[in-house]
């Protein structure tokens, strides 16, 4: 091999950076026999990426439980959906000529160091079915009327969300479900609550969640699932301006269910956070939201919805309140009398 380039990183951890940090290292060329050169030139380059596709006319579908309770897309083929968004292309530093000859080099080894600063508003790196964000670091080696050299390596940028800055409050959430149809069955209802000391959490965290269940009838529950869901909400403007949600459990509870008795039950449930990306609005065309999802399947072969579903947004973050006193643990999930 006539040329050989590498790009080395001095800087960032495992090929990892954060807003606002430098990328620095080296970019090493060695040749082993003398050839005409124009110039070395470094990019950083960074690409948001949306498409999917979709049947002419489509509708939202649900085709078992689990899609309609959590709002799993089913895949489809059809028309495709796309957009891109680009950052960095127009930042000052993104690309250095590191070195311009325009001349004959001789045989040997090159080393050329290079130091680029990240913007601060750049989104975090993504990588999902639907779409994603990725940057990468290029060394192009440019010579006249021949082939360019080209070397590239993938970097991750990883973005903090500190809860000490944002709006975090105590949440309560209520739900009524009519029960019974008439005449089969006589008019009711079932109250399903749900509350949680704030919205704000961080992984390793569990998040407590008191459920209160209650019903003027003797109502059996068979099963209660607590989850939390990652949204990510992708959005494209080509062939026409389109949204897509993608949403993945990425944590859950499920317990047996109980007959409800006069006064209605509690139950405590901690949910626990695992790793995941942050709550990001960074990006135009990838968004991450999360939610905690409550469901209550009902014991009744007359209702044509056996499902009570009450929903709460959650501010995942990478440092947490500083008053917090929330616990690190594993999750538990206990029924109690609502006396």
């Amino acid at each position: 091999m006539t040329i050989k380039v590498e790009i080395v990183l001095t800087s960032g951890t495992d090929g990892c950076f954060y807003p606002g940090q430098e990328v620095s290292g080296e970019v090493i060329v060695v040749l082993t026999k003398t050839i005409k050169v124009s110039r070395l030139k470094l990019a950083l380059n960074g690409i948001g990426k949306t498409e999917w596709s979709e049947p002419n006319g489509a509708g939202r579908r649900f085709l078992n439980l689990e899609q309609f309770l959590f709002q799993v897309n089913d895949e489809a083929s059809g028309v495709i959906y796309s957009e891109k968004e680009r950052y960095l292309h127009c930042y000052l530093h993104s690309e250095l000529i590191l070195c311009q000859v325009n001349d004959f080099m001789p045989a040997g080894g090159y080393t050329y160091g290079f130091a680029c600063p990240l913007p601060e508003s750049i989104p975090a790196s993504f990588n999902s079915n639907n779409g994603h964000i990725r940057y990468t670091v290029t060394a192009t080696l440019e010579r006249p009327w021949k082939p360019s050299k080209v070397h590239t390596i993938d970097i991750g940028i990883i973005r903090k969300l500190d809860l000490n800055n944002e709006l975090l409050l105590p949440i309560k959430a209520e739900h009524t479900k009519n029960l019974g149809c008439w005449p089969c069955l006589p008019s009711g209802s079932l109250s399903l609550a749900v509350q949680i000391p704030t919205n704000g959490f961080v992984s390793g965290q569990v998040i407590p969640v008191l459920i209160q269940v209650s019903s003027r009838r003797r109502v059996k529950i068979r099963k209660v699932t607590t989850v939390l869901i990652q949204k990510t909400t992708f959005n494209a403007r080509s062939p026409k301006p389109r949204q897509r949600l993608e949403s993945l459990v990425v944590s859950r509870n499920e317990s047996p269910g109980i007959t409800l008795p006069d006064g209605g039950v509690l139950a405590e449930d901690n949910l626990q956070v695992p790793w995941v990306q942050p709550t990001s609005c960074c990006s135009k065309i990838i968004k991450i939201s999360y939610e905690l999802k409550v469901a209550l399947e009902i014991d009744s072969c007359f209702l044509q919805d056996r499902y009570a579903v009450l929903s709460v947004p959650i501010v995942i973050g990478t440092i947490a309140e500083r008053d917090s006193e929330l616990s690190d643990g594993e999750s538990v999930h206990v029924w109690m009398r609502d006396e």
